[in-house]
C-alpha cells in the first residue's frame, strides 16, 4: 500500500482551489460536497464558477495566485492547467505543510484523490495511487453497480436507532447479533426502498419490546444457467448475503461464486437444521432465451 487511506472532516473548514475552469469547478464541487468554505483563485472563471460564485457557493478572487492564499487553509488543490502556477502552489503547500493535490502531477502531490462511489452517509474511494486513473475509474463502475442508492438512508436509519438500541441491549454480543440481523433482514430493505414509516414502526417494536430483527428469510432466484448475467443486483446481494444457498448441479460457478466462501452449499434442505439462517434457493429456468429464439 503506497500511499495511506484516510477521510477528512472538512465542514466549515476553510480549503483553497487554484484554477478558473475544467478541473477547478469539479474539486470546488467536491469540496463543497464535504461542507467544506471554498476559495477559488485565478485570473479568469468560466461560467459554471461564476455561477458558484453568484450563488455564494464558493468565493472567487479574480487574480493570479500568490503565495499567502495557502496561509490558514486545510486543504488545497491546484488545478490551473498551467505547470508553473501549480507548481508554485505545490511549494507554497508544502512549505506550510498544507495538504496538497496538483491536478495529474501525484509527484507534486501529497494526497492523491480517489475515484469515489458517493452514497450520502456511506462514501467508497478507489485509488490506484496514481497509477492509472482509469482503471480506478473502473472499478468504481463496478462497485457502484452492487451498491443500492438507498445505502446512505440505510446508515442514517440505523445511527438514529443506536442510542436505543445500545440502551435497549446491555451485552456488546447481543447488540451485534441484532445489528447483523437488521442489515441481513427484511427492515434494510424496507429502508432502501424508502418505506421509511414502516420500517421506522417495526424498529420501534423490536426496540421496545427488546426483540432481535427477523432475519429468517428464503430467497427463491430463478437463473437461466446459459445467461447467469440475467440476474439483477437485488438478486445478487441476497446471494452474496446468504448463510445457505440450494441449488442443482446446472447452477454453475458464474452464479455460486456470487456467494459468501464459508456459505453452505446443498442441492436440499432436508436434513439441514436452520435457526435464523438466510437461505437462497437458486431454481433452474428451464427455458431459456436462447431457446426460445
Amino acid at each position: 500500500m503506497r500511499h495511506y487511506p484516510v477521510f477528512l472532516d472538512i465542514e466549515d473548514r476553510p480549503c483553497l482551489v487554484v484554477g478558473g475552469s475544467g478541473s477547478a469547478v469539479a474539486k470546488a464541487r467536491l469540496l463543497r460536497r464535504a461542507g467544506a468554505e471554498v476559495t477559488v483563485v485565478a485570473p479568469t472563471f468560466d461560467s459554471e464558477l461564476c455561477a458558484l460564485g453568484a450563488r455564494n457557493e464558493v468565493t472567487l478572487v479574480p487574480r493570479s495566485f500568490f503565495k499567502g492564499d495557502v496561509v490558514g487553509r486545510v486543504l488545497i488543490h491546484a488545478a490551473s492547467g498551467v505547470d508553473r502556477v501549480d507548481e508554485a502552489v505545490a511549494r507554497a503547500a508544502q512549505e506550510y505543510n498544507i495538504p496538497v493535490n496538483v491536478v495529474d502531477r501525484s509527484a507534486l502531490s501529497s494526497f492523491v484523490m480517489p475515484a469515489i462511489v458517493d452514497r450520502g452517509t456511506i462514501v467508497v474511494g478507489i485509488s490506484s495511487g496514481g497509477a492509472s486513473p482509469i482503471l480506478a475509474r473502473r472499478v468504481r463502475t463496478e462497485i457502484e453497480a452492487l451498491l443500492p442508492h438507498g445505502l446512505g438512508r440505510l446508515a442514517d436509519f440505523a445511527r438514529s436507532f443506536r442510542s436505543a438500541v445500545r440502551a435497549t441491549f446491555d451485552d456488546s454480543e447481543t447488540r451485534l447479533r441484532f445489528w447483523e440481523k437488521f442489515f441481513d433482514g427484511p427492515l434494510a430493505e424496507a429502508v432502501i426502498a424508502e418505506r421509511h414509516y414502516d420500517a421506522r414502526a417495526r424498529m420501534l417494536a423490536l426496540v421496545n419490546g427488546a426483540q432481535l430483527p427477523p432475519s429468517s428469510n428464503t430467497h427463491e432466484i430463478e437463473v437461466d444457467p446459459a445467461e447467469p448475467d440475467l440476474l439483477t443486483l437485488r438478486d445478487l446481494r441476497r446471494i452474496a448475503r446468504a448463510d445457505v444457498v440450494v441449488h442443482d448441479a446446472t447452477i454453475g460457478t458464474s452464479v455460486l461464486d456470487h456467494a459468501r466462501r464459508d456459505a453452505l452449499f446443498v442441492e436440499s434442505l432436508e436434513g439441514v437444521s436452520l435457526k435464523n439462517e438466510q437461505v437462497v434457493r437458486l431454481i433452474t429456468r428451464r427455458q431459456t432465451r436462447r431457446a426460445a429464439s
